[in-house]
């Protein structure tokens, strides 16, 4: 259950400053420590608002968002969210505010925001070492699964990160998620490609079976000469030993992620048909 302010006033506290993501201006801190004053310990910063305070990249906290178990009327730009089970393991202090754990933020987000948002969100924790993928797991069993949006979705995702790393950035994150919705078989994220004693190197995306691999170039990274050149290398060798490299950048994803699906579709393709015609 939801509810809006009733004109009540918040306690005044003094302002501090919290950097959401590397692409947005830096965020008071003044209205959450505000609401979890107001709440005297009876209700915690939540869902988007606990991820903009955990610093999680690409939340704009538009509001101040409270959960607790008990039946409270929210100050002006609040959003107060009565719940069912608040446990001591899902709160946590940040900064001095009173909000959800990593764990409980990234299951109540499963409900309200995009699957490609939450993908992402759930692979920057992991990367930042912020969450386990064991603590996660024991959330969902500590808050239970009926009722809950997005649950089944999440419960995917961890259950591929137990097969495999993590993807390494959100853009490699947005090319696997890519391949799923377009009902590509899932490749191998991080893969380690070798051939006997020889270590290759490491690829964002791979079919080892197909020996088709995916880069995925970002614009910051990839802008300096000294790992432009390692890019090509590895490429090179990899080229050298039979692989297909399908090579993204992050405006192939922004304005023509159809082409990039298409491509690794072609490439899964040919290989697949290549490999049919051996084993005949």
């Amino acid at each position: 259950m939801s509810s809006e302010s009733d004109g009540k006033q918040w306690p005044r506290v003094s302002t501090g400053w919290c950097r959401v993501s590397r692409q947005v201006e830096p965020v008071s801190l003044e209205p959450l420590m505000a609401a979890s004053l107001w709440a005297r310990g009876k209700a915690v910063i939540s869902r988007q608002s606990a991820a903009a305070l955990w610093e999680f990249e690409n939340y704009w906290r538009t509001r101040v968002e409270l959960s607790g178990l008990s039946n409270l009327s929210p100050p002006p730009g609040v959003v107060y969210h009565q719940v069912s089970r608040l446990a001591a393991a899902d709160v946590t202090t940040r900064r001095g505010i009173r909000v959800t754990s990593v764990a409980r933020t990234i299951l109540d987000l499963a409900a309200v925001v995009s699957p490609r948002t939450l993908e992402r969100t759930l692979d920057e924790a992991l990367r930042k070492q912020m969450v386990t993928l064991k603590g996660l797991r024991y959330c969902i069993e500590r808050n239970g699964r009926r009722g809950r949006g997005g649950i089944s979705h999440l419960e995917v995702l961890i259950a591929e990160r137990y097969q495999q790393h993590a993807p390494d950035s959100p853009l490699e994150t947005d090319v696997a998620a890519l391949v799923r919705e377009s009902g590509l078989p899932a490749g191998i994220t991080r893969h380690l490609v070798s051939e006997g004693d020889l270590v290759i190197a490491e690829v964002d995306l791979a079919w080892p079976r197909e020996k088709v691999a995916v880069q995925v170039h970002g614009s910051s990274f990839h802008r300096q000469p000294r790992n432009w050149e390692n890019d090509q290398r590895i490429e090179n060798q990899l080229q050298l030993h039979g692989w297909v490299v399908v090579k993204v950048t992050a405006r192939m994803m922004a304005e023509a992620p159809e082409e990039v699906s298409t491509l690794i579709a072609r490439a899964l393709g040919r290989r697949s048909q290549r490999t049919k015609s051996r084993s005949a």
